[in-house]
């Protein structure tokens, strides 16, 4: 379990990678104990992740029963915070920087916390009404981009690869959740 410094400094070393501080790095162990103790961040993001699942389904209602619907979005969220780890094991292979592997996803994974509520924000305001849904759905794009420059960010600064090996990670964490998302999706199709 994570002690609450160990949460509040890992929070702050999120927090100050947004703010594109380098030294940033010095927040984050590269050891297992770290990567591991990291993965607490994902009951951290859970709220959020519950919350964004919910304003999906008044959108884009499904046809499905309560049971499934929990037991689908529960399952492809573990998946998601387990398969990106598994495949960037073999990316910092090939790229040569798997020596901060560890440091790596300890930052990213307590990187997604604030992410998830931004998307959270996001989300709701372009649910609100308050602007059209078509200019909604810019919105959100237009909003998404800095996002996907703090994760290139925090790839290029915590793996010490170059912009193009960074931006390979961006697409690769959102490949995953484009497929995760379009296969959860597909379960929900025909089903009473």
């Amino acid at each position: 379990m994570v002690t609450m410094r160990e949460l509040s400094v890992a929070l702050y070393g999120v927090w100050r990678f947004a703010m594109l501080d380098r030294t940033a790095v010095q927040f984050f162990d590269n050891t297992p104990s770290a990567f591991w103790k990291s993965f607490n961040a994902a009951w951290l993001a859970l709220p959020a992740y519950a919350l964004l699942v919910l304003l999906s389904f008044t959108q884009h209602p499904v046809e499905a029963g309560p049971l499934r619907i929990l037991s689908i979005e529960v399952i492809s969220y573990v998946i998601g915070w387990v398969l990106f780890p598994l495949v960037i094991i073999a990316f910092t292979d090939k790229t040569r920087s798997a020596q901060y592997y560890f440091r790596f996803i300890a930052a990213w994974n307590w990187a997604i916390v604030p992410q998830a509520y931004v998307f959270l924000c996001i989300s709701a305001f372009s649910a609100s009404g308050t602007v059209p849904d078509n200019l909604g759905g810019l919105l959100s794009l237009i909003a998404t981009l800095p996002i996907f420059f703090y994760q290139g960010f925090i790839a290029k600064t915590l793996l010490d690869v170059t912009v193009p090996v960074a931006v390979m990670v961006v697409v690769i964490d959102l490949a995953i959740a484009i497929g995760l998302s379009m296969i959860s999706r597909s379960l929900y199709i025909n089903v009473a």
